[in-house]
Parts: C-alpha cells; structure tokens; sequence
C-alpha cells in the first residue's frame, strides 16, 4: 500500500512538473519569437537608414564632383573634338560647301598677312618759293616705314615697294618738266633745265627702329648632344622616326616627351614651359629642343586674375599666349639650345584650320625674335590652307599622308616629316673619331 500511495504521489507531481514545463517552454519560444521579430524590423530599419544615407551621401558628392569639374570636361572635350561642347557649330561647319571654306581661309589669311608702307605726314619737306621748281620737284618726300609694318613684310616685298614708288616718282617728274616746258614756250623764254637723273638722284629712305634680319646658325650635332622632342599627338607619330634616323646614321640619343591633347592654352592639364624647362635643367647634353604644337590651343582659356575665361584671338588671349612661347625660347636661350618650330599645317575643318594660320603668325614672330628655325608644313603635305588636301603626287601618284579626321598624319606623312627635321641637322664628327 505504501508502495501505491508513494507511486501515485510521483506521479501527480511528474505531471504537474510536465505542464510547467511545456508552458515555460512555450512563454520562452514566444519571447524568442517576440525578440527575433524585433530584431528583424531594426535590421530592416537600420538597412533602410544605411541605405538611404549612402545615397545621398553618393549623390551629393557627385554633384560636388561635377561642380568642381566641370571646367575640366569641357577643356578635355574641345581638346579631344576640337569643338565647343555647348556652343559648337559642327553641324553648321559640316554642311558648309568648299567654296564658303575657302572663302574663309582666304580671308583669315589676308588679315594676318596684311602689311602695308604708310608716309608719315608731319615728316614732309617744307617747300621754299625761292627755288626752282624742278629742283623742288626732286626733292622727293621721306618714306617713312612703321616698324610693325617691316616685321611682317619680307626682304623682297619691301624692295618692290620701294621700287614702284621710284617709278611713280620719275613719271611726276617727267610731267612736272613738259608742264614748265610749255608755260616756258607761251612766255618766249628759253629753258634752262638741268637732265634728271634717276639712277643718281633715287629717293632716300628713311627706315627708324628697323630690326635687322638675320639668319638662323646652322643646326650642327655630335655623337654627344642629344635631341628633345616636345608637342601633342602631331609630335607622338613624327618624333619615333627621326629618333630612329638619328640613331642609325650619327648615333645620337633622343628624349620624347610628347603626350596627346596637350598645348600652351591649358598649363593646369600640362604644363609645357615648366615641362622643357626642368628637362633641359636636368640634361645638359640636349643641343637641339623640336616643338610641334597647335590643334588642341585654338579655344578660350583662363587667366589668372580674370573672372571670365579670356576669348580666342583677343588681345588678353594673344598676350598670355605670346608669353608661354616667349617662355620656352628663353629657356632655351639660358641653356644655349637651338629650337627647331614646326609650323601647324592645314586642317580640313575651316574653323580649326582659321585657327592654326592665326597660331602659326605667334610661332613665326616669336621666332624671328630670337633667330631660331621655323620650319613649314604644307609644301610638305601637298595642301595650303586655302585648299585642304590628303593627298600628295609624286611621280603620277597619290600617296595619302592625312588621317580621315582631316588633323593626324599617315606613316607616309610622319616619315616625310622626319626626313625634313632631318635636312635641318648637320652631324659634326669629333676630333678623334673616324666614321668606319
């Protein structure tokens, strides 16, 4: 009995134990439940929260990124395109004829080359009343030539000029003299003229402030001196051939630091004057700097101190420009450096072409300032920049030296331009030494 009772006592108390058991089993799985569920909506709150935030974050520093860059972007697509992003007239210039072209070229041409012989008014002899006419008459008027005017013309053209206004001048003397010869004969007076001479009694020029024109010295080079090339993608195809020719026929070394869609308009992109100064500062041995530059400067650029970027072909523009040339010749001058200038050829596009005729008249002045060489393009390639052409004739064929994209050249285009920088040096063997 005791047995039974003990049995039935455990018994109610393993039930009673296993309710509690299920029930706390079951408050714990809800809590656990209640918990996860909480815990899943702060992970979704905290995801969305993160989520959001990274996209503003993103989206302000883009428009951070693109207001801080958006000068760079328009410089690197004109640069690239050679075309104003927003302001571009291509579709305009595309669907130009070749008569408005050439029209255009024509007239960019005659602007900068316009050079004229003016007299100068306040220099005119006084005429005394006392003396013979004819006499008067050969005193001949000076001519007085403005400097920026002599700058322009050339030896020849200046020698014309004076030319026809020695003619101009005998013919009024010859009229002068048959007009006194008749008011003599009215008046039954016998003249007595005094034979003109011509030949030793030509008209004095008077020429103030007249830079004389000298030639450029020789480019001469030994198996010491070294060779710098330096310029945009026009460089990058040319400088590898004359490297290579240099090389193999008088064994002098080279440096090419050409690099694509680079210029004088953009020194934060590239700075070309520090870049060749640094250069000839390190290497002492460079003798001979070759710049070849142009298709990436025609756009407007800033200037420190001016709030709006200064515009293409202004005086502001010209000035700044004029100065990053000036820069690079005078360091080459400090180091004792002869500069070899190519000159940018024709362009089929007439606005870009309008602008390397405007380029080439700086490189050519600042050139002449300090007798260095320029040296020419066109006759080269078969083109002018009244008439673009991609083609050139030689022996009743046509050899094409132009890129479709009417500004690079072909390897046939780059060797001819080799070979012209080549003509320009004359290899001089040292004293020791023997060509084998």
């Amino acid at each position: 009995m005791l047995y039974k009772k003990s049995f039935s006592k455990n018994k109610k108390k393993n039930r009673s134990n296993v309710k509690r058991r299920r029930h706390n089993t079951i408050n714990k799985r809800e809590v656990a439940n209640k918990s996860y569920k909480k815990r899943e909506i702060a992970v979704n709150i905290n995801t969305c929260l993160s989520a959001r935030c990274i996209f503003i974050l993103l989206f302000v520093t883009g428009i951070a990124l693109m207001v801080l860059y958006y000068k760079s972007i328009l410089i690197y697509w004109q640069q690239t395109y050679h075309s104003d992003l927003f302001h571009s007239n291509t579709l305009i210039e595309d669907s130009l004829s070749e008569e408005q072209s050439e029209e255009s070229s024509e007239d960019a041409i005659a602007q900068t080359q316009d050079s004229t012989i003016i007299k100068d008014s306040k220099h005119e002899p006084q005429v005394d009343k006392n003396v013979n006419p004819i006499e008067q008459n050969h005193t001949v008027k000076p001519i007085i030539i403005q400097p920026d005017a002599i700058k322009r013309l050339s030896k020849d053209k200046i020698k014309d000029e004076i030319l026809a206004k020695d003619k101009s001048l005998s013919d009024k003397n010859k009229q002068v003299e048959s007009s006194i010869k008749k008011t003599l004969e009215k008046s039954n007076k016998e003249p007595t003229l005094s034979p003109v001479k011509e030949k030793d009694e030509l008209p004095k020029v008077q020429i103030h402030d007249v830079p004389l024109i000298h030639q450029p010295l020789p480019i001469v080079l030994t198996e010491n001196d070294k060779v710098f090339f330096a310029g945009d993608s026009l460089m990058q195809g040319v400088a590898p051939y004359v490297k290579k020719m240099l090389f193999k026929q008088y064994k002098i070394e080279s440096i090419d630091l050409s690099k694509q869609s680079t210029g004088l308009a953009y020194p934060n992109a590239f700075d070309w004057p520090k870049t060749i100064s640094d250069t000839l500062a390190d290497d002492p041995s460079i003798k001979l700097l070759v710049v070849f530059l142009g298709p990436n400067d025609p756009w407007d650029f800033p200037v420190k101190g001016y709030a709006k970027y200064a515009k293409f072909k202004s005086e502001l523009w010209e000035e700044q420009y004029r100065l990053r040339i000036a820069n690079i010749l005078s360091n080459a001058r400090e180091h004792h450096i002869q500069v070899l200038w190519l000159a940018a050829p024709c362009m089929r596009k007439p606005k870009l072409n309008d602008g390397m005729v405007y380029l080439n008249t700086l490189y050519k002045s600042e050139i002449d300032k300090t007798q260095q060489h320029f040296l020419t393009t066109n006759e080269l390639l078969g083109c002018t920049y009244e008439k673009f052409n991609s083609f050139i004739e030689t022996n009743n064929e046509k050899i094409k030296v132009r890129v479709d994209d009417g500004v690079h050249f072909t390897p046939t285009g780059q060797k001819i331009l080799a070979k012209a920088i080549m003509e320009k040096i004359i290899f001089k063997e040292l004293e020791g030494t023997h060509s084998d």
